[in-house]
């Protein structure tokens, strides 16, 4: 069964769906998307906010590595 982690948040549903976007390129650059994909969903507990996750869709092989940590890292959160 696949796992899901918060990345950020966004009060507008479109500017979540543009970090996804953002996100989804570093995976495709790094040729990680056969594991993970990003989606945008509510964030439990906050009106109005949304959330960017990141899905590891076989959490069977342990955390992921440190190139896909340093990836995201170089990255970065748009503000």
């Amino acid at each position: 069964m696949a796992t899901r982690a918060f990345i950020l948040g966004r009060e507008e549903r479109d500017d979540a769906w543009t970090e996804t976007q953002r996100f989804a390129a570093v995976l495709v650059r790094h040729r990680i998307t056969d594991r993970y994909g990003v989606s945008v969903h509510k964030i439990p507990g906050r009106r109005g906010a949304w959330g960017v996750y990141l899905t590891d869709r076989t959490p069977v092989l342990g955390p992921p590595s440190l190139l896909i940590i340093r990836a995201f890292r170089s990255f970065g959160p748009a503000a």
